[in-house]
């Protein structure tokens, strides 16, 4: 069964193509308790209360 060259080619780069394409990553959504704690660099220590 005969095959045309170029419709051969044409699929192979196309198949080449699709696999040296990166894939994009997909978003995760974390639930907001899940979060790292802030550093202590980001807060201020807090004040004793003064009584």
């Amino acid at each position: 069964m005969p095959a045309d060259p170029y419709t051969v080619l044409r699929a192979l780069l196309h198949a080449e193509a699709l696999r040296s394409t990166p894939k994009p990553t997909p978003e995760r959504t974390a639930p907001e308790d899940h979060r790292t704690p802030p550093t202590t660099d980001e807060h201020p220590p807090r004040r004793p209360d003064r009584n």
